[in-house]
C-alpha cells in the first residue's frame, strides 16, 4: 500500500516518525514524508522519499518572533494554555479560548493555506491508502479526507489535545462555538470536504510513549515502542571503551539551542555542580551555550553532538530538559533522569511523571542552583532505587510492540472505512 507521513518542519518531529516509516518500508510498503521544504534533506539522509509542500517553515524565525511577541499573542505561556491541567482552571469559556487561541495562532502556522494546497494536490494524484500524521499539525487529516485515504495520528508528546478536547465535551462545548471545529472545517471547505470529529484525534492515535503517561480520553491509542533515531551520526572512538568513572550525559535539547537561543538553566551553575565529583561529564553543548562559562572542569567532555542511542547504554544518569524524544531514549536504556524541564509543550508534566516512576528527579529552574543541581545528581547516582525504577520504566516500555509489529494493525486501518 501507500503510506504519506505528514510532519512540521523540525527534527524532533521527524525522527519520531523514522522508526515507523522505515518499518513500513520494510515490509514492503510505498512511503513518502510531506514536509515544509525546510525538513527535505532530513528526510533524505533518513533514507527516506520527501515530498516538499508550501513554503519554507522557518521555525528558528518564527521561535525569534516568538520572543519578542506579548505573552497574550503566543501559544505557550499564553493566557490560554493547552497544557494547562488544574480543574479549577478548565471552565468551559478557558477551554474555548485554548482551542481558540491553539487554532488561530499554533496551528494555521502549520497548515497554512500554502501547505495544503500542495499536500492535497500531491495525495489526491499519489493516492495513498493510509496518511499517517505528526500530531502537531493537521495538513495530515486535510490531506487524507480530500483524497480518500484513512488516517492515523502519531503522538510526539503527552497528549493535551485529546485531554483538553475531552474537557470539551465534558462541559458541553458542542452546544455552542467550537473554534477548532470551525477552524478545521473552514479549511476542509476548501476542497469540498466535510469535517467530522475523527479528524480531530485520528481513526487511531500511535503513541510512543510509556503507558504511565497516558491520559484517559476519547482517542483509540496503539502503542508503539520508542526506538530512538538520533539523525545521521557517527559514533566517536572514545565512546568505545567503557567508562573509567560513573558517566553523566548532559543535554540541553537540539530544539532548544538550535531554535530559542537560550536555556533553562546557567552552563555555569551545571560546571560548578560537577566539578568535584568523581564522574565523567560528557556535556552535548555548543560553543555558544559554553562561551558564558568561567571554565570547564576536568571532568567534564564537551561535544557539539553525539547520538544519545550511543551514549547513554554507558550513562549512570541524564540530566536533561524534559523533551519527549530524550525523555523516551532515557527510557529506552533505563537511565535515571534528572530534568530541569523547559517551558514548551509537556516537558513540565513530563518529568513530573517521570519522578512519580521513581525513574528520575525534577529541578524548578526558577529554584535551581548549584548547590540544589548537585544534591539531586549525587541522589540520582548513589541511591540505588533510582536505577532500580529506571530499569522497571524501561521494562514496561519494551512490552510495547515494535514499529514492525504494528505494521499488521495499521495495514487493518488502511483497509478499513474511510
Amino acid at each position: 500500500m501507500r503510506v504519506l507521513f505528514t510532519t512540521l518542519a523540525a527534527n524532533a518531529h521527524l525522527y519520531n516518525l523514522v522508526p515507523l516509516a522505515w518499518a513500513l518500508r520494510a515490509a514492503g510498503h510505498d512511503v513518502r514524508v510531506a514536509a515544509q521544504p525546510d525538513l527535505t534533506d532530513a528526510v533524505a539522509q533518513a533514507g527516506l522519499t520527501a515530498v516538499p509542500v508550501g513554503p519554507a517553515l522557518d521555525l528558528a524565525e518564527l521561535a525569534r518572533q516568538a520572543r519578542e511577541r506579548p505573552k497574550e499573542q503566543t501559544v505557550f505561556g499564553s493566557r490560554y494554555d493547552i497544557t494547562e491541567t488544574r480543574e479549577e482552571r478548565l471552565t468551559l469559556d478557558y477551554v474555548r479560548g485554548v482551542f481558540t487561541t491553539w487554532s488561530s495562532l499554533g496551528l494555521e502556522r502549520l497548515a497554512q493555506d500554502a501547505v495544503l494546497d500542495d499536500v492535497v494536490r500531491f495525495a489526491r494524484n499519489w493516492r495513498p491508502d493510509l496518511v499517517l500524521w505528526d500530531a502537531l499539525t493537521y495538513m495530515g487529516p486535510i490531506a487524507a479526507r480530500a483524497s480518500g485515504a484513512a488516517q492515523v495520528r502519531v503522538l510526539f508528546g503527552l497528549d493535551h489535545v485529546a485531554r483538553m478536547r475531552a474537557r470539551f465535551t465534558e462541559l458541553g462545548g458542542g452546544e455552542g462555538s467550537d473554534p477548532l471545529a470551525e477552524w478545521l472545517s473552514a479549511k476542509l471547505e476548501r476542497f469540498g470536504c466535510a469535517f467530522d470529529e475523527d479528524l480531530v484525534l485520528g481513526r487511531r492515535t500511535v503513541d510512543p510513549l510509556p503507558p504511565w503517561t497516558r491520559f484517559p480520553t476519547a482517542a483509540t491509542y496503539l502503542p508503539v515502542r520508542h526506538v530512538p533515531y538520533n539523525g545521521r551520526s557517527v559514533v566517536p572512538s572514545w565512546l568505545v571503551e567503557p567508562p573509567a568513572r560513573r558517566r553523566v550525559c548532559v543535554t540541553l535539547g537540539l530544539s532548544r539551542r538550535d531554535l530559542w537561543g537560550r536555556d533553562r538553566f546557567s552552563v555555569d551553575h551545571l560546571f560548578e555542580a560537577v566539578a568535584d565529583l568523581d564522574v565523567e561529564v560528557v556535556a552535548t553543548l555548543t560553543a555558544r551555550q559554553v562561551e558564558s562559562a568561567s571554565a570547564v572542569p576536568d571532568n567534564v567532555r564537551l561535544v557539539d553532538f553525539v547520538p544519545l542511542d550511543a551514549l547513554l547504554p554507558t550513562c549512570a544518569a541524564v540530566v536533561h530538559h524534559g523533551g519527549a524524544g530524550t525523555t523516551g531514549n532515557a527510557v529506552a536504556h533505563g537511565v535515571p533522569q534528572l530534568v530541569v524541564p523547559g517551558n514548551m509543550w509537556d516537558k513540565a508534566g513530563l518529568a513530573d511523571l517521570v519522578a512519580e516512576q521513581g525513574a528520575g528527579l525534577v529541578v524548578d529552574h526558577e529554584r535551581l542552583t548549584a548547590a540544589a543541581l548537585r544534591g539531586q545528581l549525587v541522589r540520582l547516582l548513589d541511591e540505588p532505587v533510582f536505577a532500580e525504577c529506571a530499569e522497571k520504566a524501561r521494562s514496561w516500555a519494551q512490552g510495547a510492540p515494535t514499529p514492525h509489529e504494528l505494521v499488521p494493525e495499521l495495514e487493518r486501518v488502511a483497509l478499513g472505512p474511510r
